[in-house]
Parts: structure tokens; C-alpha cells; sequence
């Protein structure tokens, strides 16, 4: 990462610094671990997350790196241009929390998938909600099962086996996952929000897709809990992200971060002198979004209907997304070879 690309403003200073730490208490990380991680000093840390220092390029990589991210995905998110995720609820323990959980995200996009058989599903439910009641005061083992069952037979298969994952995590009876020493932001899995469960399920099955079509793009990378995934562009200070962005919508995006709104602006000019080649190239029409001086970076973006809860629909958004990278790499590709 350019030293350069890191403004010393203070007010995006302190959106940095928030962003940081947001990011590390949704991974369920402390400040000694992440400090630890990157290999700076506590109070260094504490400084950047209160936005009183300005990290180097190399501690920006550092810091970036422990947490699981790329350094213009960090800068993405102080800027406000992705969908946060939504904070770790409290330890879900119990699964009539799991249960709730599911039921406000997801009853509003059932999938005619059959109902699951709750004769089969009852015996293990059963057990799985006895151990963790001494964690849920005033919830009795048949009440959450009840609940459950009732819940169950409405979801499609994808979200009755997130149901399940969830279940069996709480209550400490899966496999579970080997984790190395830089993964520990995956502590306390079980109680991350179902939303992020979902994340991760997306894209899990997102990479192992372009792993199918013999796609490099996700090459090294691991799925995370979060609305949106970022790979490198051959454009310096620019990449390529697919994410659930606001208003139920999904976008594919070039996305544009130098470090300075000039910086950002004259690229976004540039492109849009080209629209012309890369347009024709990508076989689509884009948006050239300038979010305004309230936000640093820029972007060229498509966008479709799409949210995180409707499961039944995620290989149509895995197509989408996989046909706009292949076209929006096409295009950039025109567009470096015009200049």
C-alpha cells in the first residue's frame, strides 16, 4: 500500500481508526490480540483506533493483513462505501435466538423447498436445545423445540441447515473447525449474528465456484463473514469488489481509492472519457458514481436486485457476480490498451 494513500485528515482519521476497531470486535478480537498480530505496540494501536496517529504504510498492511483484509477494503470501509456488517449479537446463547434470528431475516423470502420431516428432526433437536437451557433462563427444553418445529418446515433446505450448524455449535457437538494461529478472528463463532453466517456460506460457495470455472481470482483467499468481497484490478489504487450493498441490491463495482478525492476524481474522469471503449467491452451499460464530497472514493458499478436472505437465489447471484468480473476485467483490460 502507497504511503500516500492515507490521508492525515482528521475527521477521515477517525473514521479509519473507527473502522478498525469495529471490524476487530466483529472478528472477536481485543486490542492486545490484534496489536499482537500486527506486530505494533498496544498504546500504538490504541492511538490509530482513537485517530490520533497516523499509521505508516507498513503498519496499515500490518494491521490490514491481521485482520483478514485487504488495505483498500479497510480504506472502503472508513470511507462508509460498503454495507457494514451488522454487530455480533450478545452470545446468542439458546436457540430460540437462533430461531428469532432466522425468522426476522428470512420469512420474507421463503423457498418452496419441502418441509424438512420433524419426526427425524425432533430426537436431535431435542438433545441439542436440553444443553444449552442452562444458558437461556425461563426457556424450557420443550418450548425452544416446539418453536423450532414450528419455524423449520417454512425455510428452505439452505436455511434449515443453517439452522442446524447453528444449533450444533452452541451446543458444542460439531467438529470443530481447525483454525491456524493468524484465524483467531473466527473466536466465538457461535456467536456471530446469523446475517454473517450467512456471509460466509455465500462466499464459500461463491469461491468454490470460481474454483470450478478455473478462476484465479479468489486464489489464496478465505471466504469471510462480511457483505462483500474485494479482489486486486490491474488499475493502481483501484479493485474489483462484489458485494449486498443497501436497498436490497447487489453490486459489482470497479472501485476507486487512491487516498485523495482529486486523486480519486481525475481516475473516475479518465475512465469516463473511455466510457465509450470499456462500455463496449463490458456489454452494458455502468454507472460512473461520485458519491459526493462526503465520501473519498469513486466507483463504476452495475447493480441488481439481490439480498443475503434469499438462499434460494444464490447461485443466480454467483452467475451474476462471476459474468460482471469476467466482463469488467474484459473492459479494463480495453481500457489499458487505449491508453
Amino acid at each position: 500500500m502507497a504511503s500516500d494513500q492515507l490521508s492525515s485528515d482528521p475527521a477521515f482519521l477517525a473514521a479509519y481508526g473507527a473502522a478498525i476497531c469495529q471490524i476487530r470486535e466483529d472478528h472477536g478480537l481485543d486490542r492486545k490480540d490484534l496489536a499482537t498480530e500486527a506486530g505494533i505496540s498496544y498504546s500504538y494501536l490504541s492511538a490509530i483506533e482513537s485517530g490520533q496517529k497516523l499509521p505508516s504504510a507498513a503498519v496499515q498492511d500490518a494491521l490490514s493483513g491481521a485482520l483478514g483484509i485487504e488495505a483498500s477494503e479497510l480504506l472502503a470501509r472508513a470511507n462508509g462505501e460498503v454495507e457494514a456488517d451488522p454487530p455480533p449479537a450478545a452470545r446468542p446463547d439458546g436457540l430460540l435466538h437462533a430461531s428469532m434470528m432466522l425468522a426476522d431475516v428470512v420469512v420474507e423470502d421463503p423457498s418452496p423447498t419441502p418441509p424438512l420431516p420433524t419426526d427425524r428432526a425432533a430426537p436431535s433437536m431435542a438433545r441439542m436445545v436440553s444443553s444449552t437451557t442452562d444458558r437461556e433462563p425461563g426457556i424450557s427444553p420443550t418450548g425452544a423445540l416446539a418453536e423450532l418445529q414450528a419455524l423449520i418446515p417454512s425455510l428452505s433446505s439452505e436455511d434449515a441447515a443453517m439452522v442446524v450448524s447453528m444449533a450444533r455449535r452452541l451446543s458444542g457437538t460439531s467438529e470443530p473447525r481447525r483454525r491456524t494461529s493468524s484465524d483467531r478472528r473466527y473466536r466465538g463463532g457461535s456467536g456471530r449474528a446469523l446475517r454473517t453466517e450467512m456471509y460466509l456460506h455465500f462466499w464459500t460457495l461463491y469461491l468454490e465456484e470460481l474454483e470450478n470455472q478455473g478462476l484465479d481470482w479468489g486464489h489464496r483467499r478465505r471466504p469471510e463473514p462480511r457483505s462483500y468481497f474485494t479482489t486486486p484490478s490491474l488499475i493502481r489504487g483501484a479493485s474489483l469488489s462484489a458485494s449486498f450493498a443497501r436497498s436490497r441490491r447487489l453490486r459489482h463495482e470497479l472501485y476507486v481509492n487512491r487516498g485523495s478525492r482529486t486523486a480519486n476524481l481525475e481516475l473516475l474522469h479518465e475512465l469516463e472519457e473511455n466510457r465509450s471503449i470499456i462500455e463496449k467491452v463490458y456489454g452494458r451499460p455502468l454507472k460512473f458514481e461520485d458519491p459526493g464530497e462526503e465520501r473519498r472514493a469513486v466507483r463504476i458499478a452495475e447493480y441488481r436486485d439481490g439480498h443475503i436472505s434469499r438462499a434460494h437465489e444464490y447461485g443466480e447471484y454467483i452467475d451474476w457476480f462471476i459474468d460482471r468480473g469476467v466482463r469488467m476485467r474484459d473492459a479494463i483490460e480495453a481500457y489499458l490498451g487505449a491508453r
